[in-house]
């Protein structure tokens, strides 16, 4: 029977991680909103996310927990171009000296040349839910106004040989809806499927537990995000790792089904 990982039953303590690994070399970290990933590659680690920008140290910590600097990064792949998941890419590839790969119907929202990204406007009718007003005091103490977005981004349609450029087998998959570029990763090798924020486990602003869709303001296109998710069927992997929650062992179509039948909190 496909679950998520129990840890959910207990939310991420404020202002720490909860790091698991879920599969040979591959390690979720939860931070206190948002997922990132580390993937132990033959060349290294790669970084899939990066978080708030107040996150920087706990992504740092958490590369050093497995052995690793900063430096070592070899890539960053970034599933979309929110605040929480980009927070950290310029800081990090400057000292790795390492690529930050999206798709290229992302990067403009990666570079900030369009903002895709929920606003004050968004999100002042719902301030009255459970979890909002402290979803919205935390992103902003974590960083989420004050990203220096990376410059530098490399469209991954154009990396020929991703499996030997990374030194790990990943599949980028478009999963539009949530931004217009966003992608999932299917991380070939180790039977993981990467899904960002196409679909979470849990969510500051959400009471449910499980596969679900994030509430409406979060989404670029509601009904786009809903059908990305019917494109996961059949893929081979047991494990999905979302941008907010903990992992989900089952498959991805489990996941979808799941998240399609839930929808999302509002």
């Amino acid at each position: 029977m496909s679950q998520s990982d129990p840890a959910h039953l207990d939310a991420v303590p404020n202002g720490t991680t909860r790091s698991t690994t879920v599969a040979d070399r591959v390690h979720l970290v939860q931070g206190p909103s948002v997922n990132w990933i580390i993937v132990e590659g033959d060349l290294g680690p790669v970084l899939i996310d990066t978080g708030y920008p107040g996150d920087g140290a706990a992504v740092t910590a958490t590369l050093g927990a497995l052995g690793y600097a900063v430096e070592d990064v070899q890539a960053i792949l970034l599933t979309h171009g929110h605040s929480d998941h980009i927070g950290n890419a310029t800081f990090i590839a400057g000292l790795a000296e390492c690529d930050i790969l999206a798709s290229r119907d992302e990067i403009p929202n990666v570079r900030r040349e369009v903002l895709e990204q929920v606003g004050l406007a968004d999100v002042q009718p719902h301030l009255e839910r459970p979890g909002v007003a402290t979803w919205v005091s935390h992103a902003v103490e974590a960083g989420g106004l004050e990203v220096v977005p990376p410059t530098s981004v490399t469209a991954i349609e154009d990396v020929p040989e991703l499996r030997a450029t990374l030194g790990v087998a990943v599949r980028p998959l478009p999963l539009p809806g949530h931004t217009r570029g966003h992608l999932g990763f299917l991380l070939v090798e180790h039977g993981v499927l990467v899904a960002g924020d196409a679909l979470v486990t849990a969510h500051p602003t959400s009471p449910h537990d499980g596969p679900q869709l994030l509430p409406e303001m979060f989404h670029g296109d509601l009904q786009r995000a809903r059908q990305s998710l019917t494109t996961l069927a059949g893929l081979p992997a047991s494990i999905v790792l979302p941008g907010h929650g903990p992992a989900f062992f089952g498959s991805p179509a489990q996941a979808a089904a799941e998240a399609l039948a839930f929808g999302s909190a509002f």
